[in-house]
């Protein structure tokens, strides 16, 4: 199986009636879901019978309900490595959408998803234009705007990402960063600041 993801999704159809908050854990930590490490510690906990309180005194991989949307019925999974009971490493995030679960792409994938298909786009129009334009040695540059059929590649192109897929990252990240905010400094107050201290100095000056 690639190491990739991203790409596949799973789901167990006879839990999708009883699916909640209060059972997503145990959900996900089926052993047919592909996204699951059998070798964690949630699956030694349940083999040993033990209470979920004691993965916390465990060292090793395990995982942990992050986030609960009840109104869009998203649940976030989170894989982290466990060093002590207060220091642990995340590893990855997945999410359950109406029963499916998906691995939750990382900021590189996002960014590389984005730029990828915006430079394409880019560069279809450039082609596009360069297609359209001509030149006659009497008349200089001009532009053909005829509606020419529609080549192979053209009808036969798919979008990266359809608007479901789009709306779910979207989501995602609002939830990581209204949740991890980060303070940045307003540049209006900065270009303000400098103004002030440029007036200062040119009134001193002139005393």
């Amino acid at each position: 199986m690639t190491n990739n993801k991203l790409s596949i999704s799973w789901k167990e159809n006879n839990w999708i009636s009883v699916l909640s908050p209060q059972n997503a854990l145990a959900y996900f930590c089926q052993r047919g879901n592909p996204f699951y490490d059998k070798t964690c510690n949630n699956e030694i906990a349940k083999m040993q019978r033990l209470h979920y309180n004691q993965l916390q005194n465990m060292k090793g991989i395990e995982y942990t309900l992050l986030h609960v949307d009840e109104q869009s019925e998203l649940m976030v999974i989170r894989k982290q490595e466990r060093h002590s009971p207060s220091h642990v490493v995340p590893l990855a995030n997945y999410y359950i959408l109406q029963g499916t679960i998906y691995q939750a792409p990382d900021l590189y994938n996002v960014l590389n998803s984005r730029l990828s298909g915006t430079l394409y786009n880019i560069q279809k129009a450039l082609d596009k234009t360069i297609s359209m334009s001509q030149f006659d040695q009497n008349k200089g540059h001009s532009w053909v705007f005829d509606q020419a059929e529609k080549t192979d590649e053209e009808k036969n192109w798919v979008a990266p990402s359809s608007r479901f897929q789009k709306d779910i990252v979207d989501n995602l990240l609002d939830v990581l960063s209204a949740r991890y905010k980060h303070y940045m400094v307003n540049s209006r107050v900065v270009e303000g600041a400098s103004d002030e201290k440029r007036g200062t100095t040119k009134e001193e000056e002139k005393s």
